[in-house]
């Protein structure tokens, strides 16, 4: 093992409380809400899907990290979390898992499921993969049905399909206005999460492996969403628990792999971010990462 290896085991618990934690706010969130539904009012409603919305988003940076490193590692434990973090997201757990990998393979180039189309501004990007799932999935499940190495695999897809159509289903019949509410509220939050695979990788290049993607160094952004902001770091080790991640770009940094256009110390969720994001993906050239404000 490598240096970094054997620090990285030491920050690799078997149950991640932190991330679990967040993940327990959301569970609690639905109960609740499904149960006081029938009797909030409107305005109340649209306060419980915002704030359904900030946990969706939040639990995604849960999700993206239990893929690579499981937030729980007991068995049983580890297979319900990944259903219940699939539903928390509105994804397919090992649908969205194999369609990551592939993401990890090629690196948002040639290959790459979820790349742009050529000349695909950011809205329309992000406004595309947000309804596919939903709307004309078949590309996709085919894909990812095909990626399945074995019949485990593809036993956990259907479940994890059942898993989060099956509950939109029985809440609709059940409530309408809170299956559609929150159908609605997946969809935008997946909106900004296909937002997020684009500010990790403006201005990278899947050919060199030193520009592979942007690393955010945000106090405030990689506090709340478990050092997500070291996207190099994280695809060239992408493995390493997310405790890890801060000292191993400091490694990459040293060793030259981290080039000063592709770092920057504003949040990808940043208004200026965004901003460049929204108003330069499509464009030529590509453009860098926001500068400090």
């Amino acid at each position: 093992m490598t240096r970094t290896d054997t620090q990285a085991s030491r920050v690799d618990p078997r149950l991640d409380l932190p991330s679990m934690g967040v993940h327990a706010l959301w569970a609690v969130w639905l109960a609740t809400t499904a149960v006081l539904w029938s009797g909030l009012a409107m305005p109340a409603r649209v306060g419980a899907m915002v704030l359904g919305w900030a946990l969706m988003f939040w639990n995604y940076a849960v999700l993206h990290n239990h893929m690579h490193v499981p937030i729980a590692k007991p068995r049983a434990l580890k297979w319900v979390v990944s259903r219940t973090l699939g539903l928390a997201c509105g994804f397919a757990y090992r649908g969205y898992y194999l369609h990551h990998f592939n993401h990890h393979r090629y690196n948002d180039g040639d290959g790459d499921w979820g790349r742009r189309h050529p000349g695909e501004g950011a809205l329309r990007y992000c406004v595309r993969w947000a309804l596919t799932p939903w709307f004309w999935p078949f590309d996709a499940v085919t894909k990812v049905w095909g990626a399945c190495k074995t019949r485990g695999q593809k036993a956990e897809l259907v479940i994890d399909f059942a898993v989060v159509d099956g509950t939109l289903l029985a809440l609709t019949l059940w409530q309408p206005s809170l299956g559609l509410s929150l159908l609605g509220t997946l969809i935008f939050t997946q909106t900004c999460i296909h937002y997020l695979n684009l500010a990790a990788h403006l201005g990278a290049d899947a050919r060199e492996r030193s520009r592979l993607a942007v690393t955010s160094t945000s106090p405030f952004y990689n506090r709340w969403f478990f050092n997500a902001g070291y996207h190099q770091a994280h695809h060239l080790k992408p493995q390493t628990p997310w405790r890890a991640l801060p000292e191993v770009t400091e490694g990459l940094e040293r060793q030259g792999q981290l080039p000063a256009e592709l770092q920057t110390d504003v949040s990808p969720i940043s208004p200026a971010w965004a901003a460049q994001v929204v108003s330069r993906v499509g464009a030529t050239p590509q453009a860098t990462p926001g500068t400090s404000t």
